[in-house]
C-alpha cells in the first residue's frame, strides 16, 4: 500500500474512531459524562433560542391572547384567593359573548364552600361550549398517606328538587335505587330542613363521577407508557371538568437544570390506566378538528401525526421519546398581548376585540407560583408557554431536533474528514484547523436553527473534534515523530532541518553502509590558518573559529547541503546525499559563492572592531575544491558510534582541487564536471589547468568560478 494511502487511512480511522469513543462516552445512560454534555448542550440550545429571539416585539402576537391575573387587577378586585368562582363564569359569558374561539383556564380549581357559586362557574363553562380546564397528575406519597387512585375522585353535582319530587325520586333518577335516598339525606343534612324531606327548589348534592370517556385519549398501554405520568388526581371539582369542552394537563416537567424546553402532549394516570391530553393539545384537537382517535404517535420516528375528520394529516410534530413537543419560544416575556384581568369587562373592552381569539386566564404574579425558567429568562410565566405551544402548533412552526442516529452519523464524516486532513500537519497547524472546524460547526449550528429551528448537537460534535486533533497528534508522536526523532538524533548535526522532513517522506533510515551515486563533494580551507594560531590567543582563536563556522555551516545547510566534517578550519560537504538531488552541482557552486561573500562580510566585521582583531584577522581568505561524481557515502563506524561520510577518488580530487587553489592564486576551484552539471551559462568562469590526479590516467579539466551571471566586478572581467 502506498504510504500516502496508509496514512490518509490511519487519519480517517482515528477521526472515525474517536467520534465513537466520544459519542458512546457521553451519550450512554450509565456514563456519568453524559449528564455533564447534556448541560452544555442545553446552554448551546438555550444561547441559540436567546439569539433567535434578542430582537423580539413587545406584545406582537395577538391571534393566543394572555387574560392576566396581575397586581392590577389584585389591586382592583381584591385577594385573588377570596375571589368567588362564579367571577370566572362572568369572564366566560364575556368572552363567548365576543366569540372567542377557545377559552382556556391555566388555573387549577377546588370546590368553594359555597356550592351555589361553582354551580354557576359549571353552568357558565358548560352553556359557553369552548372552555378547557386543567388537570393536575401527581406521585402517590404512601408516606403521607397519599396512594395510587385508581380513577378520578368522585365530585359533587347540585340537584334542584322540582315539584312534586322527593329524595326517592332524586335516588331513582340518579342511582336507579330509591333506597339510595337515605345516602343522599346523610351527605346533605346542612342543607336540607330539619325533617330531612326536600322542598321544591331545594338544592342538593349529588356525587359524580368524571366523564373519562370523552376527556381521554384511546391510546394503547404500550404507548401511553411513554408519556409523563402520576398515580394521583388531583382536582375534585369533577363537575366543572364535566361541563367543560375538553381538559387537559397543565404541568411542564423540567429538563435537570431546572428550564422548560418540552411540553407534554399527553399525560398517562398510570394507576387508573388513563392517558389525558395537555390543556394545550385538548384545545388544538378541536381548533383543527382532530378526533381522539386520529392522534398517531410513532416513537421510532418520534412524530405525531394529526389527522382531521376529513382525513388529512394536518400537523406531523416532532415529539422526544416521552411525546413531549420543543416549545418554540417566539420572544420574551410579553411578546403575546396580556390584557389586565381587571380589564376583561364590558365598560373597559369591547366583547368583540375577542371574537375569532385563543383566549388563556392565568397569572404573572409569583405569588400564585406559576413562573417558570425558560432558555431566555428566569422567571417566565407558564401561562405564556402554553401561548408559545399553542401559536408553534397553529403555525405549524416546530422545533426540529435531528435524531441522534443523524447526529452520530454526522459526527463519523467529520471526523474521518478532520483526521483525513490533520494527518498531513504538525500540532500548530492542526490546532487552527481544528478550531476552525469548531468555528464552522458553531456558525453552522446557529444558522440552520436561526433559519429553519433544525437543532444540531453542538457539544458532542465539537468535544469529537478535540479528540480526533488528540488522538492524531498522538498518533503523529508516538509513530511519524519517532522515525523525525530518530533521524533529527542521527542527522541533525550536519543535515538541514527541511532535508530530514524530506528523509522522513521518504523514510531513509541511517544504518552502517554506504551506497554509490552521483554527487558533489565540498571541500573549504582558511588559507594561510597556521598563521593564525600563532597570534591570537587560545580563546580568541575558538571565538573566531565559532563565528566563521557558524556563518558557513548555515550556508551549506540552507542550500541542502550535508555537513561531513570539521577538521580545525576546514569545512566537509556532501551535496546529493543522504537525499538525491537532480540540481547538487548548482548547489555547491551556489554554497560557495555565498561563502566568498558571507567571508566578505565577517572581514569588514572584525575591521569594524578595530583593535580586538588583528591585521591577519581582517585580510581572512578561504579557498573552496568543488567536484561532481560517482562516489560512495553512508554511516561508517560501529553499531553503536557511526558517523555520515563519504570516500572514493572524487572526494579526493574536490580536495587536492582546494589545495592546489593556492598554486593559481584562486579562490573556488571545480572541474569541468560539476560546472556543466550545474549549468555553465549561469556563471561567470575562466578555465584554468587540467589537472592529472593519481590514480587517474586522463587529466581533470578545472575552472575558477567568479560570480553568477551577469554579476562579475568590472576590473575581474579581463581576466575570464
Amino acid at each position: 500500500m502506498p504510504d500516502k494511502l496508509k496514512r490518509l487511512l490511519i487519519g480517517s480511522g482515528l477521526g472515525v474512531l474517536s467520534a465513537l469513543f466520544i459519542w458512546g462516552a457521553t451519550s450512554a445512560k450509565w456514563s456519568f459524562l453524559k449528564g455533564v454534555v447534556d448541560n452544555y448542550e442545553f446552554s448551546s440550545y438555550d444561547s441559540r433560542f436567546q439569539a433567535r429571539t434578542s430582537n423580539f416585539q413587545e406584545e406582537s402576537i395577538d391571534t393566543v391572547l394572555i387574560i392576566d391575573i396581575d397586581q392590577q387587577s389584585i389591586n382592583e378586585l381584591g385577594n385573588y384567593f377570596r375571589w368567588y368562582h362564579d367571577r370566572h363564569g362572568k369572564l366566560i359569558d364575556y368572552l363567548s359573548t365576543g366569540g372567542a374561539r377557545a377559552i382556556l383556564f391555566d388555573i387549577l380549581f377546588d370546590p368553594e364552600p359555597d356550592p351555589y357559586r361553582d354551580t354557576a362557574f359549571v353552568n357558565t363553562t358548560h352553556r359557553a361550549g369552548n372552555v378547557y380546564h386543567a388537570i393536575a397528575l401527581s406521585q402517590a406519597d404512601t408516606l403521607n398517606f397519599q396512594y395510587p387512585m385508581t380513577a378520578p375522585p368522585e365530585g359533587l353535582h347540585l340537584h334542584t328538587v322540582s315539584p312534586g319530587e322527593d329524595l326517592e325520586d332524586v335516588a331513582r333518577i340518579y342511582f336507579g335505587d330509591p333506597a339510595a335516598a337515605d345516602f343522599l339525606r346523610s351527605i346533605n343534612t346542612d342543607l336540607l330542613p330539619a325533617d330531612g324531606k326536600a322542598r321544591e327548589g331545594q338544592a342538593i348534592r349529588i356525587p359524580t363521577l368524571l366523564d373519562a370517556a370523552s376527556k381521554t385519549l384511546p391510546l394503547p398501554a404500550d404507548i401511553a407508557a411513554h408519556f409523563p405520568s402520576g398515580e394521583r388526581f388531583d382536582i375534585t371539582l369533577i363537575d366543572l371538568l364535566n361541563a367543560s369542552r375538553g381538559i387537559g394537563s397543565a404541568n411542564f416537567p423540567q429538563d435537570p437544570d431546572g428550564i422548560i424546553r418540552r411540553s407534554p402532549t399527553a399525560v398517562y394516570f398510570s394507576s387508573a390506566g388513563q392517558v389525558y391530553p395537555s390543556l394545550t393539545m385538548a384545545a388544538i384537537m378541536d381548533i383543527l378538528d382532530v378526533p381522539a382517535g386520529r392522534l398517531d404517535y410513532d416513537f421510532k420516528r418520534r412524530r405525531l401525526r394529526m389527522t382531521n375528520r376529513a382525513g388529512q394529516v394536518v400537523r406531523d410534530i416532532p415529539i422526544d421519546p416521552e411525546g413531549r413537543l420543543w416549545v418554540n419560544y417566539y420572544g420574551m416575556h410579553r411578546t403575546f398581548r396580556y390584557i389586565p384581568y381587571a380589564w376583561a369587562a364590558p365598560e373597559m373592552l369591547p366583547a368583540e376585540y375577542f371574537k375569532d381569539k385563543i383566549i388563556l386566564v392565568g397569572s404573572t404574579l409569583a405569588g400564585l407560583m406559576d413562573l417558570r425558567n425558560s432558555p431566555m429568562q428566569e422567571a417566565f410565566p407558564g401561562v405564556e408557554i402554553h401561548a408559545n405551544v399553542i401559536m408553534s402548533i397553529l403555525m405549524n412552526e416546530f422545533v426540529r431536533p435531528v435524531s441522534k442516529v443523524n447526529m452520530l452519523l454526522i459526527v463519523v464524516i467529520l471526523g474521518l474528514v478532520l483526521g483525513a486532513i490533520l494527518v498531513w500537519f504538525k500540532a500548530l497547524t492542526s490546532l487552527l484547523i481544528t478550531a476552525v472546524f469548531v468555528g464552522g460547526w458553531m456558525l453552522f449550528t446557529y444558522v440552520r436553527f436561526l433559519g429553519g429551528l433544525e437543532v444540531f448537537e453542538m457539544v458532542r460534535p465539537i468535544i469529537s473534534f478535540g479528540g480526533t486533533f488528540l488522538s492524531v497528534n498522538l498518533y503523529q508522536f508516538l509513530v511519524l515523530e519517532k522515525d523525525k526523532r530518530f533521524l533529527r538524533k542521527t542527522f541533525s548535526t550536519y543535515v538541514s532541518p527541511e532535508l530530514i522532513e524530506q528523509m522522513v517522506e521518504s523514510k531513509l533510515e541511517p544504518q552502517l553502509g554506504g551506497e554509490s551515486g552521483v554527487r558533489t563533494a565540498y571541500f573549504t580551507d582558511i588559507q594561510s590558518f597556521s598563521g593564525f594560531s600563532e597570534i591570537l590567543t587560545a580563546k580568541q582563536l575558538v571565538a573566531l573559529l565559532n563565528e566563521y563556522l557558524t556563518s558557513m555551516t548555515d550556508i551549506l545547510l540552507n542550500e541542502g547541503g550535508t555537513l561531513d566534517k570539521f577538521e580545525g578550519d576546514a569545512i566537509v560537504g556532501i551535496f546529493g546525499a543522504p537525499m538525491p538531488m537532480e540540481d547538487h552541482a548548482l548547489r555547491a557552486l551556489r554554497t560557495a559563492l555565498a561563502m566568498q561573500e558571507a567571508q566578505a562580510e565577517l572581514r569588514q566585521k572584525w575591521a569594524s572592531e578595530g583593535d580586538k582583531w588583528p591585521q591577519l584577522v581582517h585580510n581572512m581568505r578561504m579557498r573552496i575544491g568543488v567536484h561532481s561524481g560517482e562516489f560512495v557515502t553512508g554511516n561508517m563506524g560501529t553499531i553503536t558510534r557511526m558517523n555520515y561520510t563519504m570516500m572514493g577518488d572524487v572526494v579526493n580530487t574536490a580536495a587536492r582541487l582546494e589545495a592546489s587553489a593556492k598554486h593559481y592564486g584562486i579562490y573556488i576551484q571545480c572541474t569541468t564536471e560539476s560546472l556543466n552539471l550545474a549549468g555553465s551559462e549561469l556563471f561567470e568562469w575562466r578555465e584554468i589547468d587540467k589537472v592529472r590526479v593519481m590514480g587517474k590516467s586522463e587529466a581533470v579539466e578545472t575552472v575558477e568560478i567568479m560570480a553568477h551571471k551577469g554579476q562579475l566586478d568590472g576590473s575581474l572581467l579581463e581576466m575570464r
